[in-house]
């Protein structure tokens, strides 16, 4: 049938028309773009800068010549203009002339499948970090014993720990039936790490790990190491990077995790789909975790301190955590002798030096802590704190 126009059939032909075109343009606006576009893209050829090209020029087909003409109809060639591309222009900053950073940004892409214009864009932004570089040249560690332990035991982080155990019963009760990790040394790992939370640190995570990635050869490589899992952490948690704050060596939380540890252990408590280690119902069992992967052992022993005599014994004495390996039998054919009972199959000599040494026998879980942080000082410290908040709370 043939539709004359203007007709009734004109009419609703139309109408239908223009709903068929006005439902795929509402259509193809709904379509969803990834929430982070530039984070997500999978490893791409280079594509070449459009800046200075000509515009597209669009060539339109010569239709036939009409019934009756001689001549065919000219050419039509629309001009359309490049529409700009939303790439970062390049590295910026601080560690722009940096060939290690470019490598870096390289290897996130080809193995990670992080854009570079993201990274480029990212690292433009970010300042090198003075104070991060002066505190990983002196760290706390490097004290001797006795200028160590009072940093922690004090009437503050034993009341802070009494008190934070008090606030979060439930939270630290649950973490230790479903980890087996005893609740004091819990508590104690979160006093000695950020004061219960008073203390998360203020240093930009991503400025703290780039600039002692790049700038600090000693330990360049583990800072690196650390900015890689950083960046895939950022990237799952759905984060910008920037955002993180932390330690002076990139470690973040209540329990101070570095990035590594942030993606190996932190849990996600209140099951709210996100791992908020500043949160305490995702950091307590978080910790709990750590300890329980690391080999902890509900109620077994983790140090007492230890008489030492003759000239045996210092050939197995530890300043540096070893994973124990000997048996209470074996350090008493040394001269070691325990001043108290220590539940532990295996056990070692540490030595904790000063201007007078100390002696302990610690057990696997002792050992444990040191997997938290690599420093006998830092796990005795734990181990005192944790057994001074307990005293604090119960009486003994």
């Amino acid at each position: 049938m043939k539709i004359v126009h203007g007709s009734v059939q004109w009419n609703k032909s139309l109408s239908k028309l223009v709903s068929v075109v006005m439902m795929g343009g509402v259509l193809g606006g709904c379509t969803a773009g990834p929430q982070w576009p530039w984070v997500f893209n999978p490893p791409v050829a280079n594509v070449p800068s459009q800046q200075g090209l000509p515009p597209t020029v669009i060539r339109q087909p010569v239709g036939s010549p009409s019934v009756g003409s001689t001549t065919a109809p000219p050419s039509t060639n629309t001009t359309i203009p490049r529409q700009p591309v939303n790439y970062p222009a390049g590295l910026r900053g601080d560690y722009a002339s940096y060939p290690a950073l470019r490598q870096f940004i390289g290897k996130m892409n080809s193995q990670h499948g992080f854009d570079i214009a993201f990274l480029e864009q990212t690292f433009s932004g970010v300042q090198r970090d003075k104070e991060a570089l002066t505190k990983a040249g002196a760290p706390t560690e490097g004290q001797v014993w006795r200028a160590y332990r009072p940093i922690f035991l004090t009437e503050e982080r034993i009341n802070g720990g009494v008190d934070f155990w008090n606030r979060h019963a439930a939270l630290l009760d649950a973490a230790t039936r479903q980890y087996g990790v005893d609740t004091e040394y819990l508590v104690a790992i979160i006093g000695v790490e950020t004061q219960y939370g008073k203390n998360t640190g203020k240093h930009n995570t991503l400025q703290a790990l780039t600039t002692l990635g790049f700038d600090f050869p000693r330990r360049a490589s583990f800072y690196q190491k650390e900015l890689e899992q950083f960046l895939l952490l950022s990237r799952e948690e759905k984060v910008r990077p920037q955002i993180f704050n932390g330690s002076y060596a990139g470690a973040m939380g209540l329990g101070q995790f570095i990035s590594s540890s942030y993606r190996s252990y932190a849990i996600d408590g209140n099951r709210d789909g996100k791992r908020d280690l500043w949160n305490p119902q995702d950091a307590i069992p978080s910790v709990a975790n750590y300890f329980a992967k690391n080999g902890w052992k509900r109620g077994g022993g983790v140090a007492v301190p230890a008489y030492v005599s003759g000239a045996g014994y210092a050939s197995i004495a530890e300043a540096t955590p070893k994973k124990p390996s000997r048996t209470l039998g074996e350090l008493a054919a040394k001269g070691v002798r325990p001043q108290g009972a220590i539940n532990s199959a295996k056990v070692s000599l540490i030595k904790l030096e000063g201007t007078t040494d100390e002696y302990w026998v610690g057990g696997e879980n002792f050992y444990a802590i040191t997997r938290y942080n690599p420093s006998s000082k830092y796990a005795m410290a734990v181990h005192q704190l944790a057994q001074e908040i307990r005293k604090r709370k119960f009486g003994f």
